[in-house]
């Protein structure tokens, strides 16, 4: 079997009407990024089309906001050049936002820390294929070995710390809740 058969196989099922929604889909996400202004391009990404109605994310509640004061405008642009039918409404929404994960939390660990480096020969995508739960467990338990040991250790309790979290309380959070929980019952006394 050819590769040229494998993509005119591909192409056939495309055309299937069980696919309708897919090829809008696609034709949406090409569409997006020139519509949208090109700060917010990158802040945003369609996710899928439900009742006419396609859902945004975004990268963040004011993006959200912001964009979402700017739907009227972004959908009559989106149906003008849309070929399939028309969208009724825009759905902005932070919640699946996933392309930009160092946008979530100051504590996220750097790219030379991430918890799916190749530390062994094995893509990210081979990691997550498994044939038994403890196959994953074992995984698991060894991302997390390996994330843990490029930490720096917590100088009060040794356990392994954000850089954030040093920077900011110069201990871990566990150790600077503690202190919290015994200085706020210290001034109860």
């Amino acid at each position: 079997m050819s590769l040229s058969s494998l993509d005119r196989l591909l192409q056939v099922m495309a055309k299937r009407p069980q696919w309708d929604e897919y090829r809008r889909y696609v034709e949406i996400c090409e569409i997006w990024s020139t519509i949208v202004p090109k700060p917010a391009a990158s802040h945003s990404q369609p996710l899928y089309v439900q009742r006419d109605m396609l859902w945004i994310s975004t990268s963040s509640s004011v993006w959200a906001q912001q964009l979402s004061f700017q739907s009227y405008s972004l959908l009559k642009q989106l149906n003008h050049r849309l070929s399939a039918s028309p969208l009724h409404k825009l759905r902005f929404s932070p919640a699946q936002w996933h392309n930009h994960p160092s946008q979530q939390h100051p504590s996220y660990v750097t790219t030379k820390q991430n918890l799916f480096a190749h530390t062994d020969g094995v893509s990210p995508i081979e990691k997550s294929i498994t044939t038994t739960p403890e196959e994953a467990f074992q995984r698991w338990t060894t991302a997390i070995a390996h994330h843990l040991q490029h930490l720096q250790l917590c100088p009060q309790c040794h356990r392994p710390t954000p850089d954030i979290e040093l920077e900011r309380w110069s201990k871990c959070y566990l150790c600077i809740t503690q202190h919290w929980s015994t200085k706020s019952l210290s001034t109860l006394e």
